[in-house]
């Protein structure tokens, strides 16, 4: 269009800058800016609005209030684009814009939700969805999501439950957070509810819906419906691939795990590090350690995936189910990000399982000191301690570990259970 002499008018820049915005091209951005200044379109609102909210998407707030200050002219979407801005980055200086706004739209209160639900804030999100004159499909489905990434499933899916009350009607997104909600829940019953419900909301079942699912009922336990929602999906990618892998492991199907990863590997699907660890903990399962520290090296060599604290507590797992403490002790040494209660714990009862093994109660000796730092007010370590002592009649020192526990643990951690008295429906 440039090259054909064709001048850009005041419809063309909003598009430009949109497309920025999209694409997160602040370069891009700034040269179409540099050409708002050039031909003199700066003092049209709508191409104002749109470089505040490109600047905004791009990470320069700096930039967005620079062109703010320079406006003689503003509307609400001018206030929402840069309340957009700082919801992204700074929500104290959001605030302080949102409670300056005279005048406020549902763009506004979705604008100041979403920033308060996506950075885990929960509560204060909650305060303000309460005041909210009208609450939009959108502000559900950030709360349901935000509970839901914050580990709150319980208050999602209350959410969820308030939503269908109010006869909205869920789409494919809101499903999605509702879906990994309850994969936290491990309940098999809702989970088979809601994948009912997903086929009577007349929800498309896209792959982002399909692998919510499958993640889901891998979770609960329901390998067989999670295994056919897989087969759903026409070129499944790494996060459904992973989801399966870890449900196998984690349910005592170990080598259809590995199986369905050597399909993976076929397909050209290149791994990430949530899947070693279920494929990691299949081998410690199923007792393939020479296969998984193949695995681990693998992982390292062949896909450059630096480990992280849970593929070591994985390799000390296998390590220590096999009976190699020796070997499991330095891999706890070795780990770069220094004690981890996962991997000392799994250390610590395999100590408690081969504490005829001439070396099992130096080791525990030390890794119980460590876990008594890292979980002050955990008694099972102590208890299995004191186990190790007693399973080789040394009572006295099992008994100076009792007697540690008691001087040193005032408030013991309570044990609890819960039954549903109003099922969800």
């Amino acid at each position: 269009m440039v090259r054909c002499n064709i001048k850009p008018d005041n419809y063309t820049y909003p598009f430009l800058l949109n497309s920025c915005a999209a694409l997160l091209c602040l370069n891009q951005g700034a040269e179409v800016h540099g050409r708002v200044v050039k031909t003199g379109f700066c003092s049209v609102l709508e191409v104002s609005n749109a470089m505040i909210d490109m600047y905004g998407k791009c990470g320069e707030l700096s930039c967005a209030r620079q062109v703010f200050d320079e406006m003689s002219q503003r509307d609400v979407v001018t206030y929402n684009a840069l309340l957009g801005a700082h919801a992204r980055g700074d929500l104290d200086l959001a605030r302080g814009i949102f409670d300056k706004m005279s005048e406020k739209n549902v763009v506004t209160w979705t604008t100041m939700l979403v920033g308060y639900t996506k950075n885990g804030l929960m509560d204060a999100g909650r305060a303000l969805f309460d005041a909210m004159p009208e609450k939009t499909l959108v502000c559900w489905t950030a709360m349901i999501s935000g509970y839901a990434q914050s580990g709150r499933p319980n208050e999602a899916l209350e959410y969820f439950r308030r939503m269908k009350g109010t006869h909205v009607k869920p789409d494919a997104s809101a499903m999605t957070s509702v879906i990994s909600a309850l994969a936290q829940l491990g309940r098999p019953d809702l989970a088979n509810w809601i994948t009912a419900l997903v086929d009577q909301e007349g929800i498309e079942r896209n792959e982002r819906v399909l692998t919510a699912l499958v993640d889901m009922h891998a979770k609960c336990g329901n390998i067989e419906e999670a295994c056919q929602l897989f087969q759903q999906i026409p070129q499944p990618d790494v996060f459904p691939y992973s989801a399966l892998i870890t449900g196998l492991a984690s349910h005592g199907h170990g080598m259809r795990a590995l199986e369905v990863f050597g399909r993976m590997q076929k397909a050209k699907v290149e791994p990430d590090y949530i899947t070693f660890v279920g494929v990691l903990n299949a081998c410690s399962h199923m007792g393939l350690v020479e296969d998984g520290l193949k695995y681990w090296e693998s992982m390292m060599n062949d896909y450059k995936i630096e480990p992280d604290a849970d593929h070591y507590a994985c390799v000390v797992d296998m390590l220590g189910r096999a009976g190699r403490l020796e070997q499991a002790y330095k891999m706890v040494q070795s780990m770069p990000m220094g004690p981890h209660p996962g991997a000392l714990g799994a250390l610590l009862a395999a100590c408690r399982t081969y504490y005829n093994v001439e070396t099992a109660v130096d080791i525990a000796e030390v890794v119980a000191q460590e876990l008594f730092k890292l979980e002050s007010n955990n008694t099972g370590n102590y208890v299995l301690l004191s186990g190790i002592y007693a399973a080789r009649q040394q009572w006295d020192e099992a008994a100076r570990v009792r007697k540690a526990m008691r001087e040193k643990i005032t408030t013991k951690l309570p044990g609890y259970s819960w039954v549903e008295a109003k099922p969800i429906r």
